[in-house]
């Protein structure tokens, strides 16, 4: 490179700035340069090779002032090394301002990212790479892998011809971890030349064939089915009454990690499963773009038509079963490690029956109000689904500190004889602060609060409104016993300390405890909703519930025993695997 002394002056200059700048922006308080940031000092070609700037900007920098307005050359040096200096500053600007995005994202992911495991990488010495390998291994053994290379290359912003950078290979290396085929990873170099190297990715996967109790996907998802997740509680309508789920999971199957699961769930009150195929990003493209594609049956004992003080049952005297079968299609995208958004298209048909494998379809219950919108017993949904997560926890499974938001919008397309045209809209913030009162062990102290509301804005099919009260609403009411409301608030305060731990089948079993309080309004809208199902009920509209519980910390995940106080005398024992928020 020609100039190269006063290339490393001016980058130097650049450097200094944005790392000032950058240090301003995270620190928010003094311009203190981050701590990745190399000293004005120690700028050389050695230390930020990647930073030399190509002949041609610097000669047509020069070219651009070297000829004066009049025609005549300038040669005074000042100008030109001033021009030089600024076409070098634009340039390396440009790599710090892209550098610093991606350091900043790998420490905020290392900081706060949800699950996100702390992984070692080699400091480096600025090592240009010739070559980024993947190595799989079991156990430690090297062995064929079932994964396509590239699906491990391209979580990392490194490729062959790049300076090694450690900051890019520790945030890489952090999201190949997460991914759901991959066990463990580590990375080496290997020198291969004078100032080259290969990066080697080691990667031991897992077993393709896993199986899971419970049912519940990760947000956010656009569809519609029993796997796919509540964006508020109230929206989960099932009656009481004992019922499991399990999934099992074929992933991987041609090397893409993608993901065939089957959810299968039955119980007292609910029969159903859920057939479907995830891609959690399409191809090699920058935008990490997925696609999931599902079918389902659901056949549950809903809450909208149970509860309150007056029983009203179908004309058989038997208790309305709502019957479910659609599928859907939905693209989901993650813009940040904490930013992500789905949407897209389901449908369902959805008919009244009086048992879980009844033929028999009811329009009316038996003081002659409607079930369905159509007024025929049956009703097809055709929905438009926009859904969004903000994710700022320090763990998805057990977080202590950090918050998360959930959004989402279904739009109701008319098809059929109910020709349901309407919008539900719907958000959940939950918040978690460290907030040490009381507590019996070594552990953390969490203060969770949680505020959820949604409103349906045109047609709404009973079956569809909001039903309050039970264990993933006002803790103490049985499910649904608060209301069935076309709008709703619902709110939460809960604290959480460590009580003692203890090991079995040599598990450590982390044992807590858990003070709440619960309250939920349907804000007077239970009689804007088709055939009054809360009305014909009398159920009150608004509850408050208060209680304690146990909180386990078990290898499948949370377990929680938990008893509920209603403000009506009613009390409530809930037995639950896996977190309320």
């Amino acid at each position: 490179m020609v100039l190269a002394h006063k290339q490393m002056k001016w980058i130097g200059v650049a450097v200094t700035a944005v790392s000032a700048a950058t240090g301003a922006l995270v620190t928010g308080i003094t311009f203190t340069a981050p701590s990745w940031a190399i000293p004005p000092g120690n700028v050389t070609s050695e230390t930020m090779p990647d930073m030399l700037i190509d002949d041609a900007i610097i000669d047509e920098a020069i070219d651009e002032v070297i000829i004066d307005d009049v025609g005549d050359e300038v040669s005074d040096e000042a100008i030109i090394d001033e021009a030089i200096g600024k076409a070098i500053i634009d340039e390396v600007s440009d790599r710090m301002v892209d550098r610093v995005d991606d350091v900043t994202i790998a420490q905020r992911m290392s900081e706060f990212g949800s699950d996100t495991e702390v992984v070692d990488v080699p400091a480096g010495n600025g090592e240009r790479l010739t070559d980024i390998r993947v190595q799989f291994v079991d156990n430690g053994v090297p062995v064929d892998g079932r994964t396509r290379s590239f699906i491990i290359t391209r979580e990392f912003d490194l490729e062959p011809g790049d300076i090694y950078d450690a900051a890019l290979a520790e945030m890489g290396l952090q999201r190949v971890v997460s991914l759901d085929i991959v066990r463990d990873a580590s990375l080496s170099l290997e020198p291969v030349g004078d100032g080259e190297a290969i990066m080697v990715v080691t990667v031991d996967e897992r077993t393709p064939f896993p199986v899971a109790f419970g049912l519940t996907l990760p947000h956010p998802t656009a569809l519609t089915g029993p796997t796919e997740p509540a964006t508020v509680l109230p929206g989960t309508q099932r009656q009481g009454g004992l019922s499991n789920g399990i999934q099992f999971q074929l992933t991987n199957p041609l090397g893409y990690n993608q993901t065939l699961a089957l959810g299968i769930e039955g119980g007292e009150s609910v029969a159903s499963f859920d057939v479907n195929f995830t891609n959690p990003w399409v191809g090699d493209n920058n935008n990490r773009i997925g696609y999931a594609v599902n079918m389902f049956n659901r056949r549950e004992a809903q809450t909208v038509f149970d509860g309150g003080d007056d029983e009203v049952d179908l004309p058989n005297d038997e208790d309305p079963w709502v019957h479910r079968i659609g599928g859907g299609v939905e693209i989901f995208r993650s813009y940040t490690p904490h930013l992500a958004a789905a949407t897209g298209l389901s449908y369902q048909r959805v008919s009244i029956r009086d048992d879980a494998f009844s033929d028999d379809i009811f329009s009316e219950d038996e003081l002659g109000n409607d079930l369905s919108f159509s007024g025929e017993g049956r009703d097809d949904l055709l929905t438009w689904s926009v859904a969004s997560s903000w994710d700022r926890r320090d763990d998805h499974t057990y977080p202590t500190r950090g918050h998360r938001l959930l959004l989402r919008s279904d739009q109701f397309i008319p098809i059929g004889e109910a020709n349901v045209f309407s919008n539900r809209l719907m958000g959940n913030f939950t918040q978690f602060v460290p907030f040490s009162v009381f507590g019996f062990d070594e552990g953390p102290r969490t203060l969770v609060l949680n505020v959820q509301g949604g409103t349906v804005i045109g047609d709404l099919p009973p079956y569809e409104s909001f039903s309050l009260g039970g264990a993933s609403s006002v803790r103490g009411y049985e499910n649904g016993e608060v209301g069935s409301g076309r709008s709703f608030v619902q709110a939460t305060a809960e604290y959480r300390f460590p009580i003692f731990d203890f090991t079995a089948f040599k598990e450590d079993i982390d044992v807590g405890g858990a003070l709440f309080i619960d309250y939920a309004n349907d804000l007077g809208s239970g009689d804007t909703v088709l055939g009054e199902p809360a009305e014909v009920r009398d159920k009150p509209g608004d509850g408050f519930g208060f209680g304690a519980g146990l909180r386990l910390r078990t290898p499948v995940g949370p377990v929680r025993l938990e008893f509920g106080l209603a403000d009506d005398g009613d009390s409530q024992v809930i037995f639950k695997i896996g977190d309320r928020f």
